[in-house]
């Protein structure tokens, strides 16, 4: 029933497969991250801080100061995600002064400032968070004699160092403090960045025209607070005039700089309590025309918020008191600072968070249609299918069958069709949640729609299992082709990296990760029981080995998936799998031995990667150096407790998807329960496509408990192989259904 595929020509493929992998990862012979320059002494920095301003508001006619920062130096988009949900200034300032997501989060006390107009500066309007959610920066009291220290200080502190990232407020001021040099604050904001751990402000000025000259003079770097717009004003003119208030405020910090002198203008606050990326720029003597990059997101035009405390210190020669996400901006070179110039960094800029916003918008809706409506159709699928059960209704079963197939695998399709669909920019064409939603949704399924028919095309279609191989082959190698050629399909995609969430910015990403494990399992599986059928069983285990090792490569190499949680789920279940391709009984023995080799291999690359310098390591290496650092516990508890949160955060939701995930389990140790007798001939037919699906819930299980954002694995997982195991256990039965012999004479025409 089983199709025998060519074994020569098996081999023969895996063989390029392994040499094109090999070749690729050694032409590049270090990790993509763009270069960092130095300090050199005496170079000044002067760090600009407002909040609620996109480079969407930014034209060379309305808002000239912004525009010159634009054309005459280098420019990114800033993700200024700091905790849940939209960043206020108070999480912003905090940020930067922790060098992690920190801040009194939404609604604290001490909290985040928001007023109706700008805020933190002299000349500020409206009343504190009125209608922002957000509480106005605390104040900084005292005076030159007494010394200067921000109200509220230890209450933000500690929601800091409650936070899921355990942030120490203090950390920029202390790291100065120790180097014996300073850093000047300029407003409340500042105030806030440049404290100290006990909440003490070395060196601060309340914001006054007539002091800046003065005031940007005492250190090496000065960070300045300008003010933030909180809400939006519906008058566009009125809110080119607010943005102008603030520009003003920028062109006294620029005229009163020190010759020499850099300048870095960072909006590090949400407006109107909506997530967006946000704006960030440098000009100066060491700051050229062209755009930032980071070594953080390894993306050229985005940047992230610890990134501007890792400039801070790196220009002033300063070392982290600990170990901070973000790294030091860098530029990428423009041809010149003409206008058009400019206004094709813009368009590169903006375009960067249209499509994060649209893809921000539109997730929601998106997966909460695709389910539902895959449901529906399921269901109206089985009952056709109950009603043509009669033997005389034979062709219309046969028919429906096909159809649950199809569905099935356009399903499955779905998660690799979002990833291809980014290669379109389908999210320049509308502004409305509801239209980008219909056309995604459209594109998407006629992606799927073409790799259904490649599923089924080739001659593995008359195969049980051919169909499931070759679906999980494309969602597999499509995830692994743009793993290497630079993680670019898995920004702002459905299941991929979200840049206004922060976390990742390349690589594998969770939700990524529990498609791709899924799909290599399957295909293991799949291709070790064709061999099997082939009479090669020793084949089947090197197979399982070649494949399921060069998936795992791509998946953990830091120039490639640069993944340490998923491993540690990966190698586990690729190990069950493995001996029950080998036919070994599962004991106590052979579980310790693929623990061990997953803790080698883990290991292993956590070591390579942390023998790299510091600014090239990755999350393997960040976390050897965790554990070298005594806080390997803190963070795997961390994660634990933050994904169980998670779960409990929305009791309903969670109701529903553990018990349909209960379900799943039930289904595989169970053959034939709840009405599955299907599968459970399948698992007859195909005995490793059951120890494929213990392997996949073991994978997400190992991986809610110890990835962030954990809490998406098993669902996810669960999303792709559904729907293609019911695709194979229907393709299973039309197969027997053909194979089985003509009752009556006038249905032979039926076959």
């Amino acid at each position: 029933m089983i199709r025998r595929h060519p074994l020569k020509t098996l081999v023969v493929l895996l063989v390029v497969l392994v040499g094109v992998l090999t070749a690729a990862y050694v032409g590049r012979t270090t990790v993509p991250v763009p270069a960092t320059t130095a300090p050199q002494p005496g170079d000044s920095l002067v760090v600009v801080g407002l909040g609620g301003v996109s480079w969407d508001d930014v034209n060379a006619k309305d808002t000239p100061v912004l525009w010159g920062l634009l054309r005459d130096g280098s420019a990114a988009s800033v993700s200024v995600r700091a905790l849940d949900g939209a960043t206020c200034p108070a999480d912003g300032w905090s940020t930067v002064s922790a060098g992690e997501a920190a801040g009194p989060g939404s609604g604290g006390s001490g909290g985040s400032g928001g007023t109706s107009g700008t805020s933190g500066t002299s000349g500020t309007s409206g009343s504190a968070g009125e209608g922002t959610g957000c509480a106005p920066l605390p104040s900084v009291a005292g005076d030159a004699t007494a010394g200067w220290r921000v109200v509220g200080f230890d209450e933000i502190a500690a929601a800091s160092s409650d936070s899921t990232s355990r942030a120490q407020l203090g950390l920029l001021g202390d790291s100065f403090a120790a180097a014996r040099t300073c850093v000047q604050a300029i407003g409340p904001g500042a105030g806030l960045a440049a404290a100290t751990s006990d909440g003490t402000v070395a060196k601060y000025s309340p914001f006054s025209a007539t002091s800046l000259v003065s005031d940007l003079a005492q250190c090496p770097v000065t960070i300045v607070d300008v003010g933030a717009l909180a809400t939006s004003d519906p008058d566009p003119t009125r809110q080119v005039e607010r943005i102008n208030e603030l520009e003003r405020r920028l062109e006294q910090v620029t005229d009163a700089m020190p010759n020499g002198a850099d300048l870095l203008v960072v909006s590090l606050a949400d407006r109107d309590q909506q997530e967006r990326l946000r704006l960030l720029a440098a000009t100066g003597p060491h700051y050229a025309p062209g755009l930032l990059a980071s070594a953080s997101t390894r993306t050229t035009g985005i940047a992230q918020l610890p990134d501007v405390t890792a400039t801070i210190l790196q220009r002033g020669g300063v070392r982290p008191q600990s170990p901070i996400s973000g790294r030091a901006v860098s530029i990428v070179p423009s041809a010149n600072n003409s206008e058009s110039t400019a206004a094709a960094k813009l368009t590169v800029l903006t375009d960067v968070d249209t499509k994060a916003d649209a893809m921000h918008r539109v997730i929601g809706p998106f997966l909460l249609i695709w389910v539902v409506g895959t449901a529906l159709a399921m269901l109206v699928l089985w009952v056709m299918l109950r009603r043509s059960a009669p033997w005389n209704q034979r062709l219309a079963r046969q028919r429906v069958l096909r159809l649950v197939r199809v569905v099935g695998l356009i399903a499955a399709g779905m998660p690799a069709a979002t990833f291809v669909a980014n290669l379109l920019p389908w999210w320049r064409w509308s502004t409305t949640t509801a239209v980008l939603t219909a056309l995604l949704l459209a594109l998407a399924l006629l992606i799927s729609a073409v790799l259904t028919v490649i599923a089924l095309g080739g001659p593995w279609s008359t195969s049980a299992l051919g169909p499931m191989a070759a679906m999980s082959a494309i969602t597999a190698g499509i995830i692994a082709l743009d793993l290497i050629t630079g993680s670019h399909l898995q920004i702002s995609s459905i299941f991929g990296l979200q840049p206004l969430l922060g976390g990742r910015f390349y690589g594998m990403g969770n939700v990524a990760f529990a498609l791709y494990g899924s799909a290599v399992l399957l295909l293991c599986a799949a291709l070790a029981h064709a061999l099997r059928r082939r009479g090669a069983p020793r084949l089947a285990v090197v197979v399982v080995l070649v494949v399921g090792g060069l998936a795992l490569a791509v998946d953990v190499l830091p120039a490639w998936g640069a993944d340490f949680g998923g491993p540690i789920a990966l190698v586990p279940a690729l190990g069950l799998l493995l001996l029950g391709v080998m036919q070994v009984r599962v004991t106590w023995r052979s579980a310790g031995l693929v623990v061990v080799a997953a803790a080698l291999v883990v290991g292993l690359v956590c070591y390579l990667d942390w023998r790299r310098p510091v600014d090239e390591r990755s999350h393997p290496g960040r976390f050897l150096q965790t554990v070298i650092d005594g806080g390997a516990w803190d963070v795997m508890s961390r994660r634990l407790v933050g994904n169980i949160e998670t779960v409990l955060s929305v009791p309903l939701l969670a109701v529903v998807v553990t018990v349909l995930l209960a379900m799943c389990v039930v289904v595989v140790a169970r053959p034939g329960a709840l009405r599955t007798q299907p599968l459970a001939r399948l698992y007859d037919e195909a005995p490793l496509l059951r120890r494929a699906l213990w392997s996949i819930i073991l994978m997400a299980a190992i991986g809610f408990l110890t990835n962030d954002s954990g809490a998406a694995i098993p669902p996810v997982a669960a999303l792709f192989t559904v729907p293609v195991v019911v695709s194979a256990v229907v393709h299973f039965l039309s197969v027997q259904a053909r194979l089985a012999p003509v009752r009556r004479r006038r249905d032979r025409h039926h076959l």
